[in-house]
């Protein structure tokens, strides 16, 4: 395993060899998190001059930027960063970070927001740490209600999102199963 290193934002760079070529969505949502939570997760990066490129994490780069500007952090922010050698094929491990990930399954994005309002934490409060609107984060708990012989037919792929949201409008839950 590599040591991680804390590198200044302002040394920071965006690699241009990024296998991401398409702008994503989701900057703010990102930048909400790590406001909230910290950066979870350590860029990878290799020297590039005086700076680092950044191989795999231009997302999060990129929501650190979106906090420098806001005001909340400073440019001297100290990001935790993986550093490769020059010599490693920084294509292969963009690509890897991109290509083997998967995002959570919408039944246990609702499951994990039900749980943190359950907790007592107010609906503004979970949408702000996680970039959503309060919309969002109620239609998720209405969907996280639905009963669990549905929502186990949901993560089994037997029923899609949209019937879920179906069943999400009525409060009957004996009628749901």
């Amino acid at each position: 395993m590599t040591d991680i290193t804390n590198i200044p934002l302002n040394k920071l760079t965006a690699w241009e060899g990024n296998v991401r070529k398409t702008q994503n969505k989701g900057i703010d949502e990102l930048a909400a998190s790590i406001a909230a939570h910290g950066l979870l997760q350590s860029l990878v990066v290799r020297k590039d001059g005086k700076k680092f490129a950044v191989v795999a994490g231009s997302r999060r780069l990129a929501a650190l930027a979106s906090l420098l500007k806001a005001g909340n952090i400073n440019a001297d922010f100290e990001v935790p960063c993986q550093v490769i050698e020059n010599g490693a094929d920084a294509t292969e491990i963009s690509l890897a970070e991109n290509a083997v990930r998967e995002n959570m399954h919408p039944a246990d994005e609702c499951d994990a927001y039900r749980d943190l309002i359950d907790k007592g934490a107010p609906i503004a409060d979970v949408a702000a740490r996680f970039g959503k609107t309060e919309h969002y984060v109620k239609q998720r708990l209405k969907l996280a209600r639905v009963s669990p012989v549905l929502i186990e037919a949901y993560r089994k792929g037997k029923l899609n999102l949209e019937q879920i949201q179906a069943f999400a409008i009525s409060d009957f839950g004996a009628l749901q199963n």
